[in-house]
């Protein structure tokens, strides 16, 4: 151990005095031989050697409690400095402690702020989800609307053209049906006329007269009646035309009762010009 500069002349003054009353010590502890009583000069000598000795006791207990004085200040010396060790040691650990804590709260804060954080993003993506969510819902209810308004008008649309189409067809069925019925119609008619004017004799007379006949024919196309309906003014024209009427009886007629009926009650128009001008139903 390395000694303060205050003690070591101490330290040298003990180790010299140690060495002096070693010196002592064995001088007084000689074997005792019997001897002439010294001289006074030789008392003397013991006096002050025995001075000496007292003095050097002295001075060795003074060193002696020096020396135990320095050792318990070296001690409380050395005890101040383990305490003040101890207590810088503790202090290290109080900041050690109060730096782990911060440490700790900091990364408890971090880790409390990350989570509210992905929570938070968890949250925001949730919502933005079901936002997404909703408008392609919305979005796909309006096109399954659209499709579906759409697949309707379609319908309607088709259906109302295959109706026009049907209603024309039955009108070209109908005008067909019409024209092919007006067709034996007037061919009946014709046939009727040429019989007619086959037997029909006139003499002489204004071309511009003329008389009409209602006349009802029977199913089978006998002439049931010829009556006059509007005269000539001339009842030989009307007489030869009314003859003409019954000779050509029967007439000829369609078997067929619905285009029969154009025939079951005629108006007949004769004139000399024309010899016969019309056939009409009644």
């Amino acid at each position: 151990m390395k000694i303060a500069k205050n003690y070591q002349k101490p330290l040298i003054i003990a180790a010299v005095l140690h060495v002096v009353l070693l010196s002592v010590l064995i001088f007084n502890f000689a074997p005792s031989v019997f001897r002439a009583p010294p001289s006074s000069a030789l008392i003397k000598t013991i006096q002050a050697k025995a001075i000496s000795a007292s003095a050097v006791q002295a001075t060795v207990q003074k060193i002696n409690e020096q020396h135990a004085l320095m050792e318990h200040e070296a001690k409380m010396r050395q005890q101040k400095i383990v305490e003040q060790k101890q207590a810088l040691q503790r202090e290290k650990i109080a900041i050690l402690k109060i730096q782990q804590a911060k440490i700790a709260a900091q990364k408890a804060a971090e880790k409390k702020l990350a989570i509210a954080k992905a929570q938070k993003a968890r949250q925001e993506k949730l919502a933005q989800a079901a936002k997404q969510k909703k408008i392609a819902t919305a979005k796909a209810l309006k096109a399954a609307k659209a499709k579906k308004l759409l697949a309707q008008q379609k319908k309607l649309q088709k259906e109302m053209i295959q109706r026009q189409i049907n209603s024309e067809a039955k009108n070209i069925s109908q005008i067909q049906a019409q024209a092919q019925q007006q067709g034996k119609i007037d061919k009946y008619k014709a046939e009727i006329l040429a019989l007619i004017q086959s037997n029909w004799r006139i003499d002489q007379v204004n071309d511009k007269l003329k008389c009409v006949y209602d006349v009802f024919v029977a199913p089978d196309g006998t002439v049931i009646s010829a009556t006059l309906k509007q005269s000539s003014g001339n009842s030989n024209l009307d007489e030869s035309a009314h003859q003409a009427i019954m000779a050509s009886s029967p007439l000829p007629v369609p078997q067929t009762p619905a285009l029969f009926n154009h025939f079951r009650q005629l108006v007949l128009t004769l004139s000399p010009q024309g010899i016969l001008q019309s056939v009409g139903t009644a």
